[in-house]
């Protein structure tokens, strides 16, 4: 059997390290979405969606931000995935869209949901 060199072994596991501790910021990268606080989300929802907005304009608005939401008639949910994160607690921000009898946008509520690392 022959006897392998030291520095090999020190340069496996160095590579080794750099992976490991690599992985989870490679997961960080991968997200679409900057990260938002409820606030920074309000200011976009006043900013871009006033009342009276249609609800079309708001399905317009929601696919272009990639926020995956629901229609339920008078009311859609959006959630804001990864919203933002320390290092233990992730935060989704749910907003409900409340529309009038003619499709206008009468108020919207946002709610930070907490969820796992």
């Amino acid at each position: 059997m022959t006897k392998r060199p030291a520095w090999l072994s020190i340069v496996v596991c160095l590579v080794v390290a750099v992976a490991i501790l690599a992985y989870p910021g490679s997961r960080w990268l991968n997200y679409r979405q900057a990260k938002l606080t409820q606030q920074q989300a309000r200011e976009i929802v006043d900013r871009e969606l006033p009342t009276g907005t249609d609800k079309s304009v708001v399905k317009q608005f929601l696919d272009a931000k990639h926020w995956v939401y629901s229609d339920g008639g008078s009311t859609f949910q959006a959630i804001v995935r990864d919203g933002s994160r320390n290092n233990l607690i992730g935060t989704n921000i749910r907003i409900q869209f409340f529309f009038d009898a003619n499709n206008k946008l009468v108020s919207y509520e946002l709610q930070d949901l907490y969820t796992g690392p």
